[in-house]
């Protein structure tokens, strides 16, 4: 069976990083995979996010629609009573104005959910069009640049390419409170630069709060 292999597109992939925030403009580059504002969360937020985590697990919250007043009163009334989560409150609610600010949607789809280990442990290029990820409380998504991804041929029962599990000295990470969006396959024109990633490393007990907004209309 055919396996793509890595030609000139993908070796033209670009990964924007960068400690200040215009940086997530850049995703809008033709050839940009990701863009990523450095944005490490303080100790406050980062031990709100861990202590929340820790004490609810799974999904926090599921969202589809506007980005609207009542929204924002669903997020703060879910971490109004917990130890600094007001802190949580204000860092989704940034993200959010960011998500609004890069692409003025009508509908998003928003997540919050207290993981304690990997949801999707394997590296994939995701199907939908352009996403806002960040972790609280320990690091974020794992990602490689497609100059390292090696794509399997694919058997009778995939849907779709498989990922070789890379070398762990290729694979980067989101690092605690960064905001990072990222290309998935549906990005129409760029879709061959989506991004390669996979769930955050869980090492033991170290729960943490994973945020995802997803552009839907």
């Amino acid at each position: 069976m055919f396996a793509p292999q890595l030609n000139q597109s993908f070796t033209q992939a670009c990964y924007p990083i960068d400690n200040h925030a215009h940086i997530l403009s850049e995703i809008y580059q033709t050839n940009a995979a990701l863009a990523c504002y450095c944005s490490a969360a303080n100790w406050a937020l980062s031990q709100a996010a861990k202590k929340f985590a820790s004490q609810q697990h799974g999904e926090v919250l599921r969202y589809q629609g506007a980005v609207n007043n009542d929204l924002a009163s669903n997020i703060d009334s879910i971490f109004q009573t917990s130890t600094h989560g007001n802190l949580i409150t204000n860092h989704v609610m940034l993200m959010l104005d960011m998500f609004v600010t890069l692409f003025e949607p009508k509908e998003i789809g928003l997540r919050i959910i207290s993981c304690d280990h990997a949801h999707s442990p394997a590296f994939h290029q995701n199907q939908m069009i352009v996403r806002m990820a960040c972790a609280l409380g320990g690091t974020g998504e794992q990602w490689i640049t497609h100059q390292d991804a090696e794509f399997l041929p694919m058997q009778a029962t995939d849907t779709r390419h498989r990922i070789k599990q890379p070398d762990p000295a290729v694979i980067n990470h989101f690092c605690d409170g960064d905001i990072a969006v990222y290309k998935g396959t549906n990005w129409i024109d760029h879709e061959v630069h989506a991004l390669i990633s996979a769930s955050p490393e869980f090492k033991g007990n170290d729960a943490r709060l994973c945020i995802y907004i997803d552009f839907l209309a």
